[in-house]
């Protein structure tokens, strides 16, 4: 079995590293680039540090606040014993963050997610707080919004049924036809219901134990919007498929986590660090019995990259790394180098 926490990271970042974005509207997605990307990104007071669609933050300025959000890599096993397959979907290119991206379903923690009420059934609160290293509301809140958000974005409900007076189960999310599904995640998108209500609309109980955390990553300080953000790992629930993208999305398939590096290195399917690693962790397990068996034993310390520049080029810096601490690397890129005329 694969090792767990930093040292398998840093094993695949040396051996498999994926290439880095280099497009979108983040910065730390185009990094490992030669000084004429370097110097169009850098912050200047005349575009008010954005340019061709990338924002910057002001050097001076204060880090960004930190969101908590949650995101779900949904796996199952490809056919033919080929492995896992994983599901991504193509954020539209509209999108404040990321847009035109690959991702896995996911968002941010809304303030409805904190509420106390919604069903829960699997591991205790107690026991959720304490892996994901969060207060109880905070625990709680972020595996309701990891539920939401995956109904949301693709359909597929992390729900169990509920037992009525009689005792018999009713009708699991499995039941709900496309129809009820596509109208459900409508509204929830729009603010009109909430997962509570959901849930309880349909006797239906949240699945905690269907989620297990699988890492922590934080965006960098440079970046204008801040997120951080739990990996979870669940399997594609029996009797569920997913629909139609949300509106956040264009694009969605299953794909072997090679294949989506493949393609990632190929420039044809462009994606964040923390998407990319992910998949590349998940290229080492044969079936997802065995990545929800590594989950347990994952080292879920918060990773934050920082962006060196460095003789006019960039590159990705993770906790591993030895120049990580340097007090010299930081994240400004006024220093990158003289500008190419080429690239203005």
């Amino acid at each position: 079995m694969p090792a767990s926490g930093l040292r398998r990271r840093a094993a695949a970042n040396r051996t498999n590293k994926p290439r880095l974005a280099t497009n979108g509207s983040s910065i730390w997605a185009m990094v490992d680039h030669k000084a004429a990307l370097i110097a169009r990104l850098r912050w200047s007071p005349a575009d008010g540090g954005r340019r061709d669609g990338v924002t910057a933050r002001h050097p001076s300025a204060p880090p960004a606040a930190v969101r908590d959000a949650s995101t779900v890599v949904l796996l199952r096993d490809a056919p033919g014993n080929q492995g896992i397959e994983a599901y991504l979907l193509r954020r539209a290119a509209t999108m404040a963050f990321a847009g035109g991206m690959y991702a896995f379903p996911g968002g941010r923690v809304d303030p409805a997610d904190m509420g106390p009420d919604v069903p829960w059934a699997g591991p205790s609160v107690a026991e959720v707080m304490h892996a994901l290293d969060a207060d109880p509301a905070l625990a709680r809140a972020l595996v309701c919004a990891a539920v939401r958000e995956t109904f949301e974005e693709c359909g597929i409900l992390l729900a169990g049924a509920v037992a009525g007076e009689d005792g018999r189960l009713g009708g699991g999310p499995e039941a709900l036809s496309d129809q009820v599904r596509a109208a459900e995640r409508l509204a929830l998108e729009r603010h009109e219901l909430g997962l509570s209500a959901l849930l309880r609309k349909y006797s239906l109980v949240l699945r905690a134990d269907l989620l297990a955390p699988w890492a922590r990553w934080v965006t960098p300080e440079i970046e204008p919007q801040r997120y951080d953000t739990r990996f979870f790992v669940a399997a594609l629930p029996t009797g569920q498929h997913p629909g139609q993208p949300s509106s956040e999305a264009d694009r969605m398939q299953w794909i072997r986590p090679a294949d989506a590096l493949e393609r990632h290195r190929a420039g044809t399917m462009d994606m964040l660090p923390p998407t990319a690693f992910t998949l590349a962790e998940l290229s080492e397990y044969a079936d997802v019995a065995a990545v929800l068996a590594a989950a347990h034993a994952r080292d879920l310390s918060p990773i934050m990259p920082r962006i060196l520049v460095s003789g006019g080029e960039a590159r990705l810096l993770l906790p591993h790394d030895e120049a990580y601490d340097d007090p010299g690397n930081h994240d400004d890129l006024r220093d990158a180098g003289p500008a190419d005329p080429a690239w203005q």
